[in-house]
């Protein structure tokens, strides 16, 4: 998957990684900053957590999650 993001967006991620904290790389950053995205929507309820398995070497959701209203 690629997200395009815009220059200061870029900026932003690259500052984050200045001293390491946030990865060595813009996508680390970023990727870093949505996985912290997605468990707070997760603890707010606005996603249900998903259980997965390894199938045939990809990772697959073993149910599709109830949407919340």
């Amino acid at each position: 998957m690629t997200i395009a993001v815009t220059p200061q967006v870029k900026m932003y991620l690259e500052d984050l990684t200045a001293d390491g904290m946030y990865g060595c790389s813009p996508s680390d950053a970023a990727r870093l900053l949505l996985g912290q995205a997605i468990e707070q929507k997760i603890k707010e309820g606005v996603l249900s957590r998903r259980k997965f398995i390894v199938q045939n070497g990809e990772v697959m959701p073993t149910a599709a999650p109830a949407l919340n209203s």
